[in-house]
């Protein structure tokens, strides 16, 4: 959390590659260095401020491109943010070394070295400058806000090191192939932030987490013959997070609810709303937190992790194998919190993950058949989840373990080359997950977080008292409205579908290499991806065109869109099955010194629900095309 590394594609490079030489120590060094700038800013098929108008994309918000001072007054933002217009930038330098020694036969000793440093910045509008859709109003007017709808400013620096040594090696006349190291990982961030919806300051705050981490492993494969092989392995990590906060804002203000908010000037002392860790808590109400309990600001893990493997090759061209390992992915906090009781630590989440399958070689290495059954079982699946404050109408990030997760399935590869330079390729998927929830767990946590099977009892408890998800908890009694359609319970009450895992999925291409004479070559090439239905937001909400009454519709009467699938898609989660096509062609110079490209990306133009945040529904890319020249130094 407060971290998150992501290397956007394209932009400019520098690389420098070094060896060592050929004996005794050898190595490889290397630099880069790219920039980026790009962004999905949330757009429209058809313009929200003239519906009939369905040619191109469409963006609406008043939030413009270019730092300009002054951009969020009145409201005051810190830093150097408060100048970010719409948009994003990356800047990352990367540093790696990997240097070898043959400490015996048959051994050598490697230690690789890495060194990443990332600054990003950004603003994005997840509002389109206007107000979030919603049963109530699910096509909200087109306001173009200059300061966004709901935006959020950030202003980040991400770092870390890593260094690794390896030894691996051979004995017993190769009966025992091995690989053992120790691994170190520090990392290192500072961001600065701040959250405005409708132009109002939520919070404002510098979040400084770092992560230290050792782990030692060790491999081994046993050759029982030329034809079976036999793997154990299990690594070790030990591993620690710390946080902390900071908050920028110095002018106390009040929230919706008539609270005063932060403000950490000397006229107004701090209040328990300021983002700093000595209020990271949450406080007692009598009920669910029968006393205050403290936020960790240190969070440790010590896990093992083996691996099992068995490979069955009875020829060259035949190789039978199967597998189970075991994984985590790090805990964390909330770290986008608006909020100090907001900003609550998550659990590791732990994954076996097992495969079987064949590989094969077929007609003289003509045609290539892989064939793979896998199963995930995860414990503590984190989720990261977008909630809308029915308080204030603001969008509030949150990850937590909401339930155990399971995904079987099947993978099919297979690639066709009938005459030189024809390349052909088909891959199929299938997969069948679920949300596992565990039926026993308490009610509430210590935090007084609802476990998933009490708010599944108090969902479908308030819809068959007649009320409608997204709408107003009215009457406000219990069982309440909000435990619809929120984490990983549907609107319908029933478990969410997991998000962004297609039943089916299908890619399949072609290239073919045309010698031109002189050692120069054209590629030209095609291939087309599809998936099925599939959900993309965590709670799986979709507003829909037809009105519904409820017991807490307003007085002016039903709402005019429903959560429940009846009348046409409005906006939301729901992503139909869709194919996509690219295609390109390539002139390479001899050994491909240079090459010149040019391709197309989404060449139909189709357009699927990509993502959703809030009930908005963020759209893949319309068709691009790139044109890249390279040339090897």
């Amino acid at each position: 959390p407060g971290g998150a590394k992501k290397c956007a594609e394209g932009g400019a490079f520098l690389r420098g590659k070094g060896a060592f030489g050929p004996r005794g120590p050898r190595g490889s060094g290397g630099y880069t260095h790219f920039v980026s700038k790009g962004d999905n800013v949330l757009n429209f098929e058809c313009n929200p401020a003239n519906p009939a108008d369905c040619k191109g994309r469409f963006v609406t918000t008043g939030l413009t491109e270019g730092n300009l001072a002054g951009r969020y007054a009145p409201t005051v933002v810190a830093g150097r943010k408060a100048r970010f217009g719409l948009g994003q930038e990356a800047s990352t330098d990367i540093i790696t070394s990997n240097l070898q020694f043959d400490v015996a036969d048959e051994t050598t000793l490697s230690l690789i070295t890495g060194y990443v440093s990332l600054t990003q910045t950004f603003a994005y509008d997840f509002f389109d400058g206007r107000g979030g859709p919603s049963i109530t109003t699910p096509r909200p007017a087109v306001v173009g806000n200059p300061r966004g709808g709901f935006t959020i400013l950030n202003d980040g620096l991400h770092q870390q090191f890593t260094q690794e040594v390896k030894l691996d090696g051979s004995l017993g006349n190769g009966l025992v192939d091995y690989v053992t190291g120790f691994y170190y990982i520090d990392e290192r961030n500072k961001t600065d932030f701040a959250d405005l919806f409708g132009g109002a300051l939520l919070a404002d705050r510098i979040l400084r987490n770092s992560t230290s981490a050792y782990a030692g492993y060790v491999q081994a494969d046993v050759n029982l013959s030329e034809q079976i092989k036999l793997t154990a392995g299990v690594r070790y990590t030990d591993e620690t997070k710390t946080i902390r906060f900071n908050d920028n804002r110095t002018v106390r203000g009040t929230n919706a609810a008539g609270l005063a908010t932060c403000g950490t000037n000397p006229a107004a002392v701090p209040t328990s709303l300021c983002l700093e860790n000595s209020n990271l808590f949450v406080a007692a109400n009598g009920t669910t937190v029968l006393t205050n309990q403290p936020i960790p600001t240190k969070l440790s893990a010590k896990l093992w992790t083996p691996r099992f493997a068995a490979n069955f090759k009875p020829n060259d061209d035949l190789l039978f194998f199967a597998s189970a390992t075991r994984g985590f992915k790090s805990g964390g906090w909330n770290a986008r919190a608006t909020a100090p009781s907001q900003a609550l630590p998550f659990d590791p989440e732990k994954v076996w993950s097992y495969e079987a399958g064949i590989k094969s070689d077929l007609f003289d290495r003509r045609l290539r058949a892989n064939i793979t059954l896998f199963q995930l079982d995860v414990s503590d699946l984190q989720i990261l989840a977008g909630l809308l404050n029915t308080t204030t109408g603001a969008l509030t990030f949150i990850t937590r373990n909401f339930a155990d997760y399971r995904n079987r399935g099947v993978e099919a590869e297979f690639q066709f080359l009938p005459i030189d330079g024809l390349n052909i390729y088909t891959n199929f998927g299938y997969q069948d997950d679920k949300y596992l929830v565990p039926g026993n767990a308490p009610a509430t946590d210590i935090y007084g977080i609802q476990s998933v099977a009490a708010q599944l009892a108090s969902c479908r408890g308030a819809l068959a008292a007649g009320k409608v998800p997204g709408g107003p908890n009215t009457p406000a009694t219990q069982p309440s409205i909000t435990a619809c359609a929120a984490g990983i319970v549907t609107a319908q009450g029933t478990i969410a579908t997991p998000v962004r895992t297609p039943k089916w999925s299908i890619s399949m291409g072609a290239s073919y290499e045309a010698q031109l004479g002189g050692g120069y070559t054209l590629v030209p090439s095609v291939n087309g991806s599809f998936h099925s239905r599939q959900e993309v937001a965590i709670a799986n909400l979709s507003l829909y065109n037809a009105p519904i009454s409820g017991v807490n519709q307003p007085a002016s009467g039903p709402f005019p869109a429903n959560p429940f699938g009846n009348g046409d898609f409005i906006t939301g989660s729901q992503s139909e099955a869709v194919w996509l096509v690219n295609a390109g062609i390539a002139l390479n110079a001899p050994d491909k010194a240079w090459s010149l490209s040019l391709d197309c990306t989404n060449c139909l133009n189709e357009s699927y629900v990509q993502s959703a945040l809030s009930n908005y529904s963020y759209l893949n890319r319309p068709m691009e095309w790139t044109v890249r020249a390279k040339y090897r130094f």
